[in-house]
């Protein structure tokens, strides 16, 4: 095990700790003000080799840990911290957009390498959201999806005093008015991670294999940039570069945990434009069925809802010959109406002389037959 000494904090937490708030003295000092490269996350301990991190005791201490050093750390730095209740919160904005498209990597890298600003383009979006940066697939939306479900802190403060300050965008932006910023976080074991998403833990824990696709894919989603011509509830940072997430970590030979911070951006979506998936539902449904779930839950303020099938598959990046999706879809439609997500479905006309038409009827908000999502 770790030694630690006498306030419980292991070892090389407690130095690593001290190493990293000497070097942010040594800045104040020389008034240079923090970028993200010399971001200041107070470290989570380090796993013990011999064991294999899950989500039993070693792996709750490690955390406990992490967020009690973590809490400690924002108190000195002036940070605020408030209560966050996860709840399957997904932001709208993106629930309507071809960022996470279901293809495989390769097929996502090929549309990646077209060009340095990929316009993500959707019936709603009026041409104004460009992505930069690796390929992506609703793999990594189940990423984005798990950490989402985790988040543990919420934190208000300067921007240049949260473990990872906020860039330069935001700052000089109205979401920031006195470089006040508000942000969602949370530590996670890779390992843990893997367990939210997938829905249970292998009695012996996930092999080398789960673990490095999924720091991958957190990789790839700490990677991207989006530019809004038309943010929603962001007017100051429109033409802006957005990330999603910014992270920290900590390798071991087995496992690692990570320091997940969210923009402020996507951290105010969170609370004020968000929709609500149902994870026991998204696990049983093939990638184009996540999609599909993914948009339209975002509609189910409305008890109906209809759509030419070509604007939906394209607003939801479901690349391909049409007829070929459209029989992908069928099945995946169903087992939504078999789940209680939808109430029935539908797709008319001959995709000829009259194209295809996908109508689905909701659930109405007072009948607790319908298990789906719902929109604030």
């Amino acid at each position: 095990m770790l030694d630690e000494p006498s306030d419980g904090a292991p070892v090389d937490l407690k130095r690593t700790l001290e190493r990293l708030e000497r070097q942010v003295r040594e800045r104040a000092a020389k008034q240079a003000p923090p970028s993200s490269a010399d971001a200041v996350v107070p470290p989570a301990p380090k796993s013990h080799r011999s064991r294999r991190p899950g989500n039993g005791a070693p792996a709750q201490k490690i955390i406990a840990q992490a967020n009690a050093r973590l809490e400690h750390f924002l108190r000195e730095r002036g940070v605020e911290q408030f209560e966050l209740f996860p709840s399957a919160e997904y932001p709208t904005p993106l629930t309507r957009l071809p960022l996470f498209p279901p293809v495989q990597r390769s097929t996502a890298r090929e549309l990646a390498a077209a060009s340095d600003w990929i316009a993500l383009e959707s019936r709603w979006d009026g041409g104004g959201v460009f992505k930069a940066g690796p390929a992506l697939t609703v793999y990594d939306e189940d990423t984005l999806f798990g950490l989402m479900n985790m988040r543990q802190q919420g934190m208000s403060g300067p921007a240049d005093r949260l473990p990872i300050p906020a860039p330069p965008t935001v700052t000089m932006s109205g979401l920031a008015p006195g470089n006040q910023v508000r942000v969602h976080a949370l530590y996670c074991l890779v390992s843990q991670l893997e367990s939210v998403i997938q829905g249970y833990t292998p009695r012996k824990g996930w092999g080398g294999r789960a673990i490095s696709k999924r720091r991958e894919s957190m990789e790839n989603l700490a990677a991207i940039t989006l530019k809004f011509q038309k943010p929603k509830g962001a007017d100051a940072l429109h033409g802006k570069p957005i990330q999603l997430i910014f992270i920290e970590y900590i390798a071991t030979a087995e496992d690692a945990c990570y320091y997940v911070q969210f923009h402020p951006l996507v951290s105010q979506w969170l609370e004020e434009y968000r929709t609500f998936l149902d994870f026991d539902i998204r696990r049983q449904l093939s990638p184009l069925g996540k999609a599909m779930h993914r948009s339209l839950a975002s509609q189910r303020s409305n008890q109906t809802f209809s759509i030419p099938l070509p604007e939906f598959f394209a607003s939801i990046g479901a690349f391909g010959e049409l007829r070929d999706r459209k029989r992908e879809a069928i099945p995946q439609l169903q087992k939504l109406k078999d789940l209680q997500f939808l109430n029935a479905f539908a797709i008319s006309g001959t995709g000829r002389k009259t194209p295809w038409i996908l109508e689905v009827t909701f659930f109405s908000e007072d009948d607790d037959s319908g298990t789906g999502s719902v929109r604030l």
